[in-house]
């Protein structure tokens, strides 16, 4: 590998981290489906309260051997099946055997993109939608007020199939406060607890207070949990379930442990890499004419690089600052997140570097707006009703008017 000044180096990169949804961590432990990639956890033990002990470097590769040793790998139709059993994919040779004290179950990091985030719109709220019904949901999603900066369900959520990252934490923020009334209060008491796991677990500083709030709010949920069975909330394509064979409600268990070992667990999600498929995929696709697109797409990338290198070689050059060591010396200081700003900032005190974004529109500046005489009060007013097809008489049984309106209403 070149260094700044182009001289070559042998590097020995140690394997530290690994950020992979829960089917990538199954091909590269080389574990069957249906099993913890990262513990003895089996299908029938991923609702369990506690966590299992971690399927270790050593664990998988004495598997591996012994299904070398009764079976033959080159019968691959019986070496399968000696495999599974022993809760193997056939894999014969890992990529981390060799290298160093890889292990698996220490550097496969906790992913809040597919573990939390995915989770929490592929179970808790179907469980929410199947007690309470995805109508009641969606109208109490709709009639709440819009803000700034948030999403607006405006049709609700039970027909949705796919959302982003960011609709994902909006709705986070909200399924706590508009079931209650709709489920029992231990149902209730699940949903919440489990929302407050996945909050806490994104903070970018965990303190040991901090871990003892994880352990707590897991423990509570797996206190309530029957109660979403008992409700019906768990269903599978055939009916209701009576377990939670939840692969990532398994994987929750091993967030603290995680963290003790790699630091905060949020830094390893896969959202930048999530949004690279955006960035560096279907925008550069996008530009091309649909032929031949991979050539087409490296040179977009290559352009918009060069790009941006000239724009910072002209910002530094125009202040006359040497340009000699200068990526060396910025790369030393290990809390620069973007280098680009430091460098302006320090040639430009009075520059900020800002990444372009997708600009905040504010709610209060349209023809729906009104606002009165002393412009201390702002309405919002809806210009599509939320019951279009509601009478003035079913109306009035949504809401309870004073005494002097009712005469108005009804």
């Amino acid at each position: 590998m070149s260094d700044p000044r182009g001289d070559l180096h042998m590097i020995h990169m140690p394997l530290v981290a690994w950020i992979a949804d829960y089917p990538e961590q199954l091909l590269i432990t080389c574990t069957a489906s249906k099993h913890s990639p990262i513990s003895h956890a089996i299908a029938a033990q991923f609702g369990d309260p506690l966590p299992h002990p971690p399927q270790t470097h050593s664990d998988t590769l004495n598997a591996i051997e012994r299904a070398c040793t009764i079976s033959d790998p080159c019968d691959i139709a019986s070496f399968y099946k000696m495999c599974q059993t022993l809760h193997l994919n056939g894999v014969v040779e890992p990529y981390w055997k060799d290298w160093g004290n890889a292990c698996p179950s220490i550097f496969l990091m906790p992913d809040g993109l597919h573990q939390w985030h995915k989770f929490f719109f592929d179970h808790p709220i179907n469980w929410s939608i199947n007690i309470m019904g995805g109508a009641e949901l969606n109208r109490r999603l709709s009639v709440l007020q819009p803000h700034v900066g948030v999403r607006h369900w405006a049709n609700g959520v039970s027909t949705l199939k796919q959302l982003t990252g960011h609709e994902h934490r909006d709705l986070e923020k909200l399924l706590p406060g508009v079931i209650f009334g709709a489920v029992s209060n231990e149902v209730a008491c699940a949903l919440c607890t489990i929302t407050e796991f996945i909050f806490q677990a994104q903070n970018l500083f965990l303190y040991n207070e901090t871990l003892h709030s994880l352990s707590k709010a897991l423990h509570e949920f797996h206190y309530y949990k029957d109660s979403i069975l008992a409700s019906g909330g768990h269903c599978g394509k055939n009916g209701p379930l009576d377990h939670f064979q939840i692969p990532k409600l398994e994987l929750m268990q091993h967030v603290i442990r995680s963290t003790q070992a790699m630091g905060a667990p949020y830094q390893w999600s896969s959202d930048i890499t999530e949004r690279c498929h955006i960035t560096h995929v279907k925008r550069p696709y996008c530009m091309s004419n649909r032929k031949d697109f991979h050539g087409q797409c490296c040179r977009f990338l290559d352009r918009q690089e060069k790009l941006q290198f000239f724009q910072l070689y002209t910002v530094l050059k125009s202040q006359q600052v040497s340009l000699i060591y200068e990526i060396s010396r910025e790369a030393n200081t290990m809390a620069l997140h973007y280098p680009k700003a430091t460098w302006i900032s320090t040639i430009m005190p009075g520059e900020q570097y800002v990444i372009a974004g997708k600009p905040t529109t504010s709610l209060f500046t349209n023809n729906r707006t009104r606002f009165s005489s002393d412009d201390t009060v702002a309405i919002l007013l809806t210009c599509r009703p939320h019951f279009p097809r509601l009478s003035i008489e079913e109306a009035s049984q949504l809401s309870t008017f004073p005494t002097s309106v009712q005469r108005w209403v009804i």
